[in-house]
């Protein structure tokens, strides 16, 4: 998801389905005639943003994943494109990665403008970390520059080498998804996605290199390593790193002053704990603090200050959220001194060093109204009214309706009829698990962990698991078409999204039977292509 806000306080929200929306005055219109998009795994619509000149050109910029049908596999592509009568027109496409790759993760992708009206986009690995981050004849892994029309600057710094990407700005990145131009320095910074641990903030500098996959602070999903390096000669050190990983997706600079306490310092989503985090910056540009805002609210995909003023958060599975302030009566000026003495509450988890916090005194984001709510229920006026406390609510501008995925079949498990274990050659079954277990590290381990024990208060254990042994379709329907909704696990409410993972059948049904027999889980049943097969779409 991304979002950007037009001239006359309308917005555009783009969806990874391939929709793009225009949304006016809480009314969502669908665009028509946006490009046909690789709607699967990670793949589809990504970023959108209007040139910073939009008034007088009207070009609106857009990342997505492209399918070349004269082509196997895909990449990201860059377009800018104008909006009339609810429709794009004068489409032109800008650049387009290759060679295509025959995956369907990693596509980046984020969009910003710097002051000299350059375009920065990037792309991330696309799953071939050995192949493209360090390879700068291969697009991929990658922050790129152009002219906004996309003609290549003159100065980019592999201009008239050989076989060289000429857009390629800097390179060594695994899978940038926040980008965002520092106000003090003018500078373009951007967060990427490490493996397991590792996520990084940096500073983007011309034709250095990040160092992914040679360095990184990060572990292969299994547990395994990546490598013994974390530095190098000659490759760059990130400016801040996140160990364990937060999955940061959005990133804005606050420079408004509808919050006072927060200007000056840095926003990042977290998907994977579902939160937006408030990074205070030091005077020379150094993460002093971390604190967490708006937690639980969901996978945090896109955070943008908007012209006026206020911060958008989009949320996946949710909608544009806009955090409005709730209580004007004390604010505090941000400073690097008064950010050291802010009162906080109890440390929550401790990385690299450095902690991060929930603020209690400047901030209070763990109970979050939307508007609509607060009119139709209202609220504690005492609580409202506590001027040592800044609540923050959101105010939510599109909102999907979700599917509650524990009742997305009708079929329920008594109907179905599972081959058993027993039954099954065990070649065939120990060939599945080996199979299911590969799967599993690469899709599912960043959040549910390497042994299956999820992460508290977001992502629901896999070990020892009632859902896996209760709600078998289910279980497969959620990887199957993704999940949206509350479900219980182990007497634990859940709520959140998971997008479709992108499997072909006989990887679902390996993954279940690894699933559903490791880590104190035991089933009698073996999964199959044709049981997958019999969970239908269209059974909610």
């Amino acid at each position: 998801m991304g979002n950007d806000l037009l001239p006359d306080g309308s917005m555009l929200v783009t969806d990874r389905s391939g929709e793009l929306y225009h949304v006016k005055n809480g009314q969502k219109t669908s665009i028509k005639n946006v490009p046909d998009v690789f709607n699967k795994n990670q793949g589809g619509l990504l970023d959108v943003m209007i040139h910073p000149n939009y008034k007088a050109n009207g070009w609106i910029y857009i990342t997505y994943s492209i399918v070349d049908k004269k082509e196997k596999g895909s990449h990201t592509a860059l377009i800018r494109a104008k909006l009339k009568d609810n429709a794009l027109t004068s489409i032109e496409k800008l650049y387009q990665g290759s060679p295509n790759v025959n995956t369907a993760h990693h596509f980046g992708s984020r969009i910003t403008f710097d002051s000299d009206g350059y375009v920065y986009f990037t792309i991330g690995d696309r799953g071939k970390r050995d192949v493209n981050p360090q390879d700068i004849t291969k697009d991929g892994g990658k922050v790129y520059r152009l002219h906004d029309d996309g003609r290549i600057p003159s100065d980019n710094p592999f201009v008239g080498q050989k076989d060289a990407k000429e857009a390629i700005f800097s390179y060594g990145h695994r899978n940038p998804q926040g980008m965002a131009i520092n106000p003090r320095t003018g500078q373009v910074w951007v967060h990427e996605h490490g493996p397991r641990g590792g996520d990084e903030i940096n500073p983007v500098k011309k034709a250095v290199n990040y160092g992914w996959p040679v360095i990184t602070y990060g572990i292969n999903y299994s547990g395994t390593t990546i490598t013994e390096e974390t530095a190098r000669e000659g490759m760059e050190q990130p400016l801040y790193y996140w160990v364990p990983s937060i999955a940061p997706s959005g990133m804005a600079f606050v420079t408004s002053d509808v919050y006072p306490e927060l200007k000056g310092h840095l926003l990042v989503g977290s998907l994977k704990f579902q939160y937006l985090e408030l990074l205070l910056l030091t005077q020379d540009e150094k993460v002093a603090k971390r604190e967490k805002l708006l937690n639980g609210i969901g996978r945090v995909r896109s955070v943008r200050q908007g012209p006026d003023g206020y911060i958008y958060v989009g949320i996946d599975g949710k909608g544009v959220y806009k955090m409005v302030s709730n209580s004007s009566k004390k604010k505090t000026t941000t400073t690097t001194e008064n950010v050291a003495t802010t009162e906080t509450s109890d440390k929550v988890e401790e990385t690299t060093k450095k902690e991060i916090t929930e603020t209690t005194k400047t901030l209070d984001t763990t109970k979050l109204v939307s508007e609509s709510e607060k009119i139709e229920k209202g609220v504690d006026k005492e609580e409202l009214a506590n001027a040592d406390k800044e609540a923050l609510e959101t105010e939510q501008i599109t909102k999907e309706m979700a599917d509650d995925t524990a009742k997305a079949t009708k079929q329920n498990d008594a109907v179905m009829e599972f081959e058993k274990i027993a039954n099954t050659d065990k070649a065939e079954y120990s060939e599945s698990m080996k199979r299911g277990k590969a799967v599993y590290n690469n899709y599912c381990a960043q959040c549910h962990m390497v042994n299956g024990e999820g992460v508290k208060n977001a992502f629901p254990p896999l070990a020892k698991s009632d859902w896996l042994s209760d709600k078998v379709v289910a279980s497969i329907h959620s990887i199957k078409y993704g999940l949206k909704g509350e479900i219980t696990v182990n007497g634990k409410k859940y709520t959140g999204v998971m997008a479709p993972l992108g499997l072909n059948n006989k990887e679902i049904a390996d993954v279940m039977n690894y699933i559903s027999s490791s880590w104190g889980n035991k089933t009698p049943n073996f999964y199959t292509v044709k049981d997958v097969r019999n969970v239908k779409k269209s059974e909610k």
